[in-house]
């Protein structure tokens, strides 16, 4: 592992470090600190960040610069620096959270006005000392299996593509509440996360490791049933609750 690499986790999850995408972001983190790197995580939602308001200033009348005075800038700071950036959001209605998303717009400054067609793809040149580099997707779904990710997986892979980074890898975990258990069914398969953080500034994490952490840790039709069953007991909790209303 090369000295000195940085490692940046963008965090989209309104739960900040109480949910699941932070505990498998954290198994990726615990690897790659091993390996020797430098790791940071912002948290989205603590951040003060406006939305985009599609003014362009930050190509024609400031270049590089956003209108808004906020927490973004210093996010993207970061970025610049990083070797790796880890983009982790929870899977909300088939795609990345609010949060996640109003981030992604604001990463426009760091993109040139002009456009280029290369090799099929057409994309916004980045501006000089700007990001091109290894991204690695993490999410975490309620919902049993992996088709539920389709669409996220390939938001980001045109993120990459368009951004002319890489996606190293996409680390996807169905049946999240699952990975709040203890013992976790899931432990062999955070395992792979973690040596999936060792491996990554290395290159793209191993086919060998991928299969680890996307091995089936449950089975479709129990775990609806399990989380039926735990559903009708909170609806029948808040039923019964003084304070409902």
């Amino acid at each position: 592992m090369p000295a000195g690499k940085y490692i940046l986790a963008i965090n989209g999850s309104p739960r900040e470090a109480e949910g699941v995408t932070d505990l498998v972001t954290r198994k990726f983190l615990e690897g790659a600190r091993v390996a020797g790197a430098e790791t940071e995580t912002v948290y989205l939602s603590g951040l003060k960040m406006a939305d985009c308001l599609g003014c362009f200033e930050c190509w024609f009348k400031t270049p590089g610069t956003c209108r808004h005075k906020d927490d973004v800038p210093g996010v993207q700071e970061k970025m610049r620096r990083a070797d790796v950036l880890v983009y982790a959001t929870p899977l909300y209605i088939c795609t990345m959270s609010a949060l996640m998303k109003r981030f992604l717009d604001r990463i426009i400054p760091m993109a040139e006005p002009y456009q280029c067609y290369e090799n099929g793809v057409c994309s916004h040149p980045t501006r000089e000392g700007e990001h091109r580099g290894r991204m690695v997707l993490i999410s975490v779904a309620g919902f049993p299996g992996l088709r539920n990710f389709d669409a996220l997986r390939f938001t980001f892979e045109r993120i990459a593509e368009v951004g002319g980074d890489q996606l190293s890898g996409a680390i996807l975990f169905p049946a999240s509440p699952l990975l709040m258990m203890q013992p976790s069914p899931a432990a062999e398969q955070l395992e792979s996360v973690v040596q999936a953080g060792r491996e990554i500034l290395d290159g793209p994490i191993s086919a060998e490791t991928a299969a680890g952490y996307s091995k089936p840790y449950a089975g479709d039709e129990a775990y609806i049933a399990m989380v039926n069953q735990m559903f009708e007991r909170l609806v029948a909790a808040t039923a019964k609750s003084p304070n409902r209303g």
